[in-house]
């Protein structure tokens, strides 16, 4: 079945004169809308991509120019300077604040994002280039801010070790909790089956 449809508000050919409820307006409307949609989506990969790549350039510079590869401690203190790399401008931000006074718009902005670092830290962990593998430090160092160029570079999502211990730490309460309830009811029936054999009656554990 052929598709009819027109994609392009320039194809519909004398569009001026259309009726507001005609065929052809109609037709309008509808490549208008896909074009809006197909511009959001573009500006939305825009954004990402742009996104991605200041993030990435930000741990570039952030590692010493005599590394040739970083250990544990070192990744863990970048990522901290990352999450704080605004504390400076949100410090002098909130010098200015004065009552009955509305809170500047780029206060709330970088509030948030640190927030929001924070609690990717914290739970699905920071995504940053792989800076303990020499090579891919190389290739991160070389590397010049081309989007195109970024998957020669391997990354890594890294959270915060006294959240990683914390879940551990519960995890085990937990199981041991878990075992401490099996073996209570294991105890129950183990005493109950005893009386039943004892007395010749059924005794519910």
């Amino acid at each position: 079945m052929p598709n009819n449809k027109i994609h392009n508000i320039k194809k519909i050919k004398d569009l001026d004169k259309a009726h507001p409820y005609s065929r052809k307006a109609t037709q309008a409307r509808r490549a208008l809308n896909r074009g809006e949609a197909i511009e959001k989506k573009a500006s939305a990969r825009n954004v990402e991509r742009t996104r991605r790549v200041e993030r990435t350039l930000w741990f570039k510079f952030a590692v010493p120019e005599d590394c040739t590869v970083a250990g544990v401690d070192m990744v863990h203190d970048i990522i901290r300077q990352y999450i704080g790399r605004n504390d400076d401008e949100i410090e002098k931000l909130r010098s200015t604040l004065r009552k009955n006074r509305p809170r500047p718009a780029r206060l709330d902005l970088l509030e948030t994002l640190r927030a929001k670092d924070l609690q990717e830290y914290a739970t699905s962990g920071i995504e940053l280039p792989i800076l303990t593998d020499a090579k891919n430090l190389e290739r991160l160092k070389t590397w010049e801010g081309d989007y195109n160029n970024m998957d020669t570079i391997k990354v890594v999502r890294v959270r915060d070790p006294i959240k990683v211990l914390e879940d551990l730490e519960r995890k085990q309460a937990a199981a041991e909790a878990s075992k401490e309830k099996t073996a209570a009811k294991m105890d129950v029936e183990g005493t109950a089956a005893r009386l039943a054999e004892e007395t010749g009656m059924d005794v519910d554990a």
